[in-house]
């Protein structure tokens, strides 16, 4: 095993931003134009790709970890009404208050489209770190 130290430019440098609570790599794995490296998401927006990767996650699909996801892909393909927009609202918030401890659920709305046979998931949230309410808009739909 190889260890790599950082050199006289201190590429590996982490920046010391107090405000820099939270971060997660980029779900694209991208490296940034200037330095090269993997690019990184920090504090709200952190928070907001967690959230989305959870949701779209279904249970079984992590290796050692079944429980793991919401399968809200499964109301898809249900009849779309009301009470499967209901079931979707409680079954996000569950989902968010017990694998996201980073944020607090503010509300959820959940817009059925039956013609396209599509949801529209607005969640609001806020960081636990921060007062701002946060918006993270899905749209959840068949593929098959």
């Amino acid at each position: 095993m190889g260890v790599k130290t950082a050199t006289k430019n201190q590429e590996f440098q982490i920046s010391a931003n107090n405000r820099d609570i939270y971060s997660d790599f980029n779900h694209t794995f991208l490296p940034h134009p200037n330095t090269g490296q993997i690019t990184r998401r920090i504090n709200a927006d952190a928070v907001k790709l967690a959230i989305r990767n959870l949701v779209l996650t279904n249970k079984y699909e992590r290796l050692r970890n079944p429980s793991f996801g919401g399968n809200i892909s499964h109301y898809l393909f249900e009849p779309l009404d009301d009470n499967t927009a209901e079931e979707i609202k409680n079954d996000l918030k569950w989902l968010i208050e017990t694998y996201e401890p980073r944020a607090q659920v503010r509300e959820i709305y959940c817009v059925v489209s039956e013609d396209q046979n599509s949801v529209d998931v607005k969640i609001q949230f806020n960081v636990l770190t921060s007062r701002d309410v946060e918006d993270l808009d899905l749209t959840l739909y068949r593929v098959r």
